[in-house]
């Protein structure tokens, strides 16, 4: 990839945030090429890492890892090669020598994203959209006491039909997306309580979503946006100082 064929040399300028959308390579002759070619890139510890995980998330893993390598070194002019991580306490990767450029990694089955800011912190996540086996428990790990009095969604059963579930699931992926992308932006992650976010997406895929509390208080000006990645998936990206306009990009690892 070259910085001057996307229009991304320097990195982005202030108040946009770019997400790199890295679709999984479907399996055929090529794949294992490809994956060869991503796990070349990847760190040592980042192959140690990938010879442990299960055999079907390996495709997955090896290529959006890559990808964040390589989008970063297109930003810092330099070869993939060259680009080093600082893990955060939560393994948040920073970028070695180049503290403005921060950057956020999410994956999920056939799709994995690639936030870059030099606003801010940045954090993106992405869910793909899936039956659950109890929505209202997840309900209960996602939303605070005031989103649940402000979204009464109906717990989906077997009287409640598909058009019931489906708003359910779809608006409960959406929120969760949302939380992520602001805990990720902090540093926290999985290890951050969604519950303690509190957003109003509203039903849409993309565009910018109401977030009304963030842990620790408001100290900065922050920007949650949804990225409409497809029907199957619910995506955001959070920008703490900046993000108003989100630019999305799209190439092989």
């Amino acid at each position: 990839m070259s910085a001057a064929r996307y229009g991304v040399a320097g990195g982005p300028p202030p108040g946009e945030v770019h997400v790199w959308v890295i679709p999984e390579p479907v399996a055929g002759p090529r794949r294992e090429a490809l994956v060869g070619r991503c796990a070349g890139l990847l760190s040592p510890e980042e192959r140690r890492r990938w010879g442990r995980i299960v055999p079907g998330a390996r495709v997955l893993y090896a290529c959006s890892h890559a990808a964040l390598r390589a989008v970063t070194a297109l930003y810092g002019g330099r070869h993939a090669s060259q680009v080093a991580f600082v893990a955060g306490k939560f393994g948040k990767p920073y970028v070695s020598g180049d503290p403005g450029l921060r950057i956020s990694l999410s994956h999920t089955e056939g799709l994995a994203l690639v936030a870059v800011s030099r606003d801010g912190p940045v954090g993106v996540d992405v869910e793909r959209v899936r039956p659950l086996r109890d929505p209202a428990g997840l309900r209960r790990q996602i939303l605070s006491p005031w989103e649940a009095e402000r979204w009464p969604a109906p717990e989906s059963d077997a009287r409640s039909g598909p058009s019931t579930s489906t708003a359910l699931h779809d608006g409960l992926f959406t929120r969760w997306a949302c939380k992520e992308a602001v805990l990720k932006a902090l540093g926290s992650g999985l290890a951050g309580d969604l519950t303690a976010v509190w957003v109003t997406p509203g039903e849409r895929r993309g565009g910018p979503v109401e977030l009304h509390r963030v842990p620790g208080g408001a100290s900065r000006t922050w920007r949650l946006q949804l990225v409409d990645v497809g029907r199957e998936f619910r995506a955001a990206v959070a920008v703490a100082g900046g993000g108003g306009v989100v630019r999305v990009l799209g190439a092989p690892p």
